[in-house]
Parts: C-alpha cells; structure tokens; sequence
C-alpha cells in the first residue's frame, strides 16, 4: 500500500516540474524584451528624425528651384536695365535688379545655414543608424543563443511531460478526480502532516486520523482542505532510512 500512497505525491512532484519548465519555456523570450523595447524605440526616433530630414530637403530643394527662377528673372531685369531709354525707365529697372538681387541673396544665405544643419543631421542620422544596427545585430545574436536554450527546455519539457503523463496513469482513477479538482482549487493536491498538522491549511488533525495514517493503509483527505494527506517522517524519510541500512551478512 506505501507505494499507492506515494504515487499522488509522485504525480504532484512531476505536475511542479512541468508547471516550472512552462513557465521557463514561457518567460525566457521575454528576457530580450527590455532589448526589442530599446531597438523599437531608438528606430522609432530614427525614423522621425529622418522624416524631417526628407522634408527639409524636399525644401532646399524648392528654395533652389525659386532662385533659379530668380536669377531668370535677374538676367531679365539687368537686360531691361541695359535697355532703359530714359532716367524713369533707368531708376525702375535700377531698383529692380538690386531688389531681386538681394532677395536672391537673402535666400541663398538662408539655404546655406540650412543646408549645414542638413548636413549636420545627415550625419547624425549616420551614426544613430550605426547605433540602430549594432542593437538589431545584438538582438538577432541573442535570439539566436536563446532559440537552442528554448530547444533545450523544450525537449526537457516533453520528456517531464511524459513523465508525468505516466506518473498520473498509475494513480487510481477515484483519486484522479480529486486530484484534479483539489489542484485546481487550491494549487496542490497532497500535503504532508508534520506533528498531526497538516501542511497545506494547517489544521491539526483528529488524533484518530493521524492513526490511520500512521498504519498507511489508505488514502486519506484532511477534513479542512480535502488535499490528499499523508505522514511526513513515514513516506520522506523511507528513502533515506533505505539507503542509510547495512545489507544482511547472512546468506
């Protein structure tokens, strides 16, 4: 009968290490979370930055196109002044090109300062992509360390698996059922009782029941939280007391 009541407590240890792999098989991608963060956010900047860039040179671009029609209209100007016939038409066409002269070099000036703050976000834009890339480079390094860690856990996870699929098909079907309902109740199912109290709600127990479980003739349930009980220093300490005893000299 000792090894009918150890087989419940057998299936609760393997039911822990499956419940552990998962959750280890579950957790560990999330361990490169704070790095994709990082990289999503550092690309997400990128891109913003670069977006002003784009429309910042789609204006250089417009300036440059509006003084080359200026400096059109500037040869027009200077030929319109070349050709004055008389001092109105000398002082108009005078006033004229100076006007479209300095509006020529106000726009070229402001262009200048805006082409070298162009330049200057270029090559920022150059070294935060670098930065972008080194992260993305690391990122796809650690995936690929975690994928065999993952298959290793992965594998781990199906032979406990098995483990415990054939540990609960050694359990009687009757303590299946309140096995399982009892676990997903309260978390465990079978709980030890140290000095008549059980360990899983802490009810000291009937002294007739502890006397029950002490001949281990059966399987009992505490009264208070229904998890499978049995004797502590009885089943847990079998192994040890097994392996501490010296082999009979007699034939």
């Amino acid at each position: 009968m000792r090894e009918q009541l150890v087989l419940p407590l057998k299936l609760q240890q393997s039911d822990g290490k499956v419940r552990e792999l998962q959750t280890a098989v579950t957790q560990l991608p999330a361990k490169l979370d704070p790095l994709r963060r990082d990289l999503a956010k550092l690309q997400g900047m990128l891109d913003g930055e670069r977006g002003k860039l784009d429309e910042t040179n789609s204006w250089r671009r417009s300036q440059q196109e509006t003084i080359d029609r200026e400096r059109e209209a500037l040869r027009h100007a200077q030929n319109k002044f070349q050709a004055s016939k008389n001092t109105k038409e000398f002082t108009a066409s005078s006033r004229e090109v100076e006007n479209k002269r300095k509006a020529i070099s106000d726009r070229e000036s402001e262009l200048k300062k805006v082409n070298e703050a162009a330049a200057q976000s270029t090559a920022q834009l150059e070294a935060r992509d670098r930065d972008v890339e080194a992260l993305r480079s690391e990122l796809t390094g650690s995936e690929a360390a975690m994928s065999g860690q993952l298959d290793a856990l992965k594998a781990e996870l199906a032979e406990a698996t098995a483990g415990r699929d054939a540990a609960r098909a050694q359990v009687d079907p009757q303590w299946i059922k309140i096995y399982d309902a009892v676990a997903a109740k309260r978390g465990y199912a079978v709980a030890p009782v140290v000095k008549g109290v059980c360990q899983g709600c802490h009810m000291a127990l009937p002294p007739q029941l502890s006397n029950v479980l002490a001949r281990m003739e059966s399987i009992q349930t505490c009264p208070r939280c229904s998890r499978m009980i049995y004797r502590k220093e009885l089943l847990e300490a079998a192994p040890e007391a097994a392996s501490d005893a010296k082999p009979d000299a007699k034939p």
